[in-house]
């Protein structure tokens, strides 16, 4: 019997729940497409055609206040509920992997309480999908001395256009099992990078993702275009990796190269 790990869990019940998989609700709203209420796509995000709340609170000094939305605002479908036959379908939002300051000031509503209506929400197919995930460097997981499994330096891409990287011992104190979900925005998943900055531009060509972003950061194989412009090419090589740990640990990967450094995307779970 496999035992997935507790992130693992929720980063899976997060897909199942936005795309509807194997779920009484992803057979409802598909059933009523041309109700009120709207299909998600398979991304699980969504854009907001008008300004509006949606239990997404931000801090301001010791209190949280509701955060009003501007129309076209990016948002990550958390959890979704099916509140009638009909269709009538709820939903709670993050506003998914934003960058480490934004999202260390925010709280979300776990409970699903707004209607997902089409007057409201438009689905969003993401331009570069890789954003949220986190790329490892090296060539799959391996174990250190201490039963370390976040052992190598990483990085991701944030929705709101943030290269963060973190250091070998960044990784070994935020992530020793080798479990990071950055995908959800939560905040129990936030976590703070050795370094950050900008990005200027992000473009994908079949499997590669091009970005373009400000200051040189060490650990990261960015080529050095001109002052204050460096860029990564990320390729997705579309093939799998995995290695048994002891007779309980087990890692599965996807291979990718940095401009042509090998790094992984990945996750550690237990039988």
């Amino acid at each position: 019997m496999i035992k997935f790990k507790r992130r693992y869990i929720t980063a899976l019940m997060l897909l199942s729940a936005a795309i509807g998989v194997g779920s009484a609700v992803g057979t409802e709203t598909t059933a009523n497409a041309s109700s009120k209420y709207l299909n998600l796509g398979q991304s699980g995000y969504v854009r907001t055609k008008k300004a509006m709340y949606v239990g997404i609170y931000q801090r301001h000094g010791n209190t949280y206040k509701p955060l009003l939305k501007k129309k076209g605002a990016l948002l990550r479908v958390a959890a979704i509920q099916q509140v009638s036959s009909r269709g009538a379908v709820k939903v709670s939002f993050t506003s998914g992997a934003v960058h480490y300051s934004r999202l260390s000031k925010l709280r979300f509503t776990t409970r699903p309480t707004v209607p997902l209506t089409k007057a409201n929400f438009k689905n969003v197919k993401l331009k570069a999908p890789i954003r949220g995930t986190v790329l490892r460097a090296g060539k799959g997981f391996k174990q250190d001395s201490q039963f370390n499994y976040g052992n190598s330096s990483a990085f991701y891409l944030t929705l709101d256009n943030y290269l963060q990287y973190y250091s070998k011992a960044a990784m070994t104190k935020y992530d020793p099992m080798g479990e990071m979900v950055i995908d959800g925005g939560h905040a129990m998943d936030n976590y703070k990078p050795t370094a950050s900055t900008k990005m200027t531009k992000t473009t994908v060509k079949g499997n590669t993702t091009t970005v373009q972003y400000r200051h040189y950061i060490k650990g990261i194989p960015g080529k050095k275009l001109g002052a204050h412009k460096y860029q990564i090419k990320i390729t997705n090589r579309h093939t799998l990796g995995g290695r048994n740990f002891g007779e309980e640990d087990r890692g599965s990967w996807t291979n990718y190269t940095v401009n042509a450094k090998p790094y992984f995307a990945g996750m550690i779970y237990t039988d």
